[in-house]
């Protein structure tokens, strides 16, 4: 029943007969198939095209930054639940003790680094270090309900980077290269370089506004052939595979951040973050001068006298900030927030601490209490009438 329901899913992907190969010990089945031919599609608005080439250098640690494999025309069906999709919008706790803002001052606290939304980088090698994970098994949880497929081009097409044409392994290895680096785990450097080459089908061979880095190491090169050629595609078509650094316990949702509603770019969970990431809570300090100058510079608005309500935050899945509302006289989406703020991602919170009132002096009483008096009368009585 099982092998029937996975023939039907592949019959309905690909619309050609499949002939069965099963994969021992994995998590998905492969199923041969011919070569298809892919629809042209419609280029995305301009603000769903981030830069997702900003974290040069980032790694876990430090980010120091074969064979030729066959060319396997297969599709690649997950077999995993899909559970571990969070459609949450729960508060995100602050990381800061309220005690310890200084008066006068936000402290923004942010988890991960970029938009946050796909392949998280050092989410991948987490799940391939500490969770024994192979390539296919991260790309499925950071892209669910997508397939992979080899194109079966790949060997012989040109790719374009930065206006620059080569062949797509170079190319790919290069981007690699810069994007994570040969420390990372050999498993979470394939998933890169599928989600890398994937992203380049989608823009139809062009890498749009992915980078390349010069030189990679050999075993970086074995990694990115060994999978050469493999793309996600969903119903038919490719996949917008975005990636960026890291993320905070769980991936942002495309609509939250892009509004771009793509069901394989939902939230799903990261689960070793809290314990690895050396993003995950980073706080930085504003005071109220700084923030009153950074909106006020940003957005065509006068904030109020009152700072507790300048910034009030509307969630979207996963803890990110979908929008902000600025003062109760306009709304802006929280990705564009965080940048004016240089925030390193739109899953951040907040905490306010009102400067301190000043001490007032104690007023002198009005009368001298009768005993006083008294005592005072006394000693103006030992005083001598006149000064010598």
């Amino acid at each position: 029943m099982r092998m029937q329901a996975v023939l039907f899913c592949a019959l309905f992907l690909t619309g050609r007969l499949c002939l069965p190969v099963f994969a021992a010990e994995s998590s998905v089945q492969i199923i041969r198939t011919e070569e298809q031919e892919l629809s042209d599609r419609e280029e995305l608005p301009a603000h769903a095209k981030k830069s997702i080439s900003e974290y040069d250098d980032f790694s876990l640690i430090s980010y120091k930054t074969v064979e030729n494999s066959e060319n396997r025309e297969a599709v690649l069906v997950s077999d995993k639940s899909r559970e571990d999709i969070m459609l949450s919008n729960d508060p995100t706790p602050s990381a800061v003790d309220p005690e310890n803002v200084p008066p006068g001052n936000f402290a923004f606290t942010t988890y991960g680094w970029g938009h946050c939304v796909g392949l998280s980088q050092n989410g991948a090698n987490f799940y391939a270090i500490y969770g024994g994970w192979n390539y296919q098994d991260i790309l499925f949880h950071y892209y669910p309900g997508t397939v992979l497929m080899n194109t079966g081009t790949a060997e012989t097409e040109m790719i374009t980077v930065q206006g620059v044409p080569g062949n797509a392994l170079q190319q790919v290895a290069e981007i690699v290269n810069r994007e994570v680096g040969p420390s990372f785990s050999t498993e979470a450097i394939k998933a890169q370089a599928v989600a890398v080459y994937t992203y380049i089908k989608f823009y139809n061979n062009d890498a749009h506004d992915l980078k390349g880095k010069p030189d990679p190491d050999q075993s970086l090169i074995d990694a990115c052939a060994s999978v050469l050629g493999e793309a996600l595609y969903y119903h038919g078509d490719f996949a917008m595979t975005m990636f960026g650094a890291s993320c905070g316990d769980l991936t942002a949702d495309s609509n939250d951040i892009f509004s771009m509603d793509l069901p394989y770019l939902r939230s799903v969970s990261s689960d070793y973050d809290a314990q690895y990431d050396p993003h995950y809570g980073e706080v930085t300090y504003f005071t109220q001068d700084q923030v009153k100058e950074i909106i006020q510079n940003a957005y065509p608005i006068t904030l109020s006298d009152n700072p507790e309500n300048w910034i009030q935050i509307i969630q979207g899945n996963g803890g990110y900030v979908k929008q902000v509302n600025i003062d109760n006289q306009m709304t802006v989406r929280g990705d564009a927030f965080r940048y004016e703020f240089n925030l390193k991602s739109p899953k951040f919170t907040y905490l306010y601490a009102a400067p301190e009132e000043p001490e007032e002096f104690a007023e002198a009483p009005e009368e001298i209490p009768d005993g006083e008096n008294e005592e005072f009368a006394e000693a103006a009585g030992e005083l001598p009438g006149e000064i010598p």
